[in-house]
């Protein structure tokens, strides 16, 4: 079973006068397997038959425009056939060939905002769209097609690479990670620079080292005494025993320091104690 689908659009009339016909051809089989239909014989159902149709129904084609009813006479409220007309009429196509509509505030546009909801009726209406054929074919001038077809290849590439550039999202991305790219590299740069100081720091120190050893070299060679192996580990002896000395009296100084303070605020505290008198 196919469906067959006509458009057929002329240009304006200050334009060459050109007709092209669009046709579509919809194979409602193809679309319903599409859909997960297990196929001819079956019902819509996924894995039972019994449930639905396997069938197609038998109906009379309705071929004139009397309404739902049984009587030929009944033709004063055909509101649904005067709405779909409406919108049948708005139906204009553009110059790509595609199917636009203009009308705006019809009838099923007023039961689509609510304005008629009362009515149990209109609220079980379906609103329908375009359905697009499953296999297009197209029979026009050879000149107009291959217009058509770069324009519409341009529209396509332009739609392509609009979202791309003009998405916020993308673009703040971007820049966030602009941003950590950045302070990635300045906090390299700074690590960088402490690890040289540090270096130099080094070098100064041994330096000052060296220096301290020559010097003290060159005034035992004025004084014509030479110190030996024993003298000069009596004597480091002693430097650090002066330096563990003075390290000793440091912390002994600091824990004086932390006791005047303890009693201190014990002080304080008995002082801002109210006294009660029997």
């Amino acid at each position: 079973m196919t469906w067959t689908l006509l458009t057929l659009a002329s240009t304006r009339p200050s334009e060459p006068t050109t007709n092209k016909i669009s046709v579509a051809v919809m194979n409602a089989s193809a679309l319903l397997q599409s859909q997960g239909w297990r196929g001819k014989g079956h019902s819509l159902h996924k894995t039972d038959d019994s449930i639905g149709l396997a069938k197609p129904l038998l109906l009379n084609r309705k071929d004139n425009t009397k309404g739902l009813g049984t009587t030929q006479h009944f033709t004063s409220d055909q509101w649904w056939m005067n709405a779909f007309d409406e919108q049948l009429k708005g139906l204009e196509t553009s110059k790509e060939g595609k199917v636009t509509q203009t009308v705006k505030t019809g009838k099923l546009n007023a039961i689509e905002k609510g304005s008629l909801g009362k009515y149990s009726l209109y609220l079980s209406f379906v609103r329908g769209g375009f359905l697009e054929g499953t296999s297009k074919t197209s029979a026009s001038d050879d000149d107009e097609s291959s217009s058509s077809s770069s324009t519409c290849s341009g529209a396509d590439n332009a739609s392509d690479e609009t979202p791309a550039t003009s998405n916020p999202a993308d673009r703040q991305s971007k820049k966030d990670r602009k941003v950590a790219r950045k302070d990635a590299e300045k906090l390299k740069e700074d690590k960088a620079k402490d690890e040289t100081a540090r270096r130099a720091e080094k070098e100064e120190k041994r330096a000052k080292k060296e220096a301290r050893r020559r010097r003290e070299e060159k005034q035992l060679s004025q004084s014509g005494v030479e110190e030996t192996r024993e003298e000069r580990k009596a004597r480091k002896a002693k430097e650090k025993r002066s330096k563990e000395g003075k390290l000793k009296d440091k912390m002994e100084r600091r824990k004086n320091k932390e006791e005047r303070r303890a009693k201190k605020k014990v002080r304080r505290r008995e002082k801002q104690r109210p006294a009660f008198s029997c």
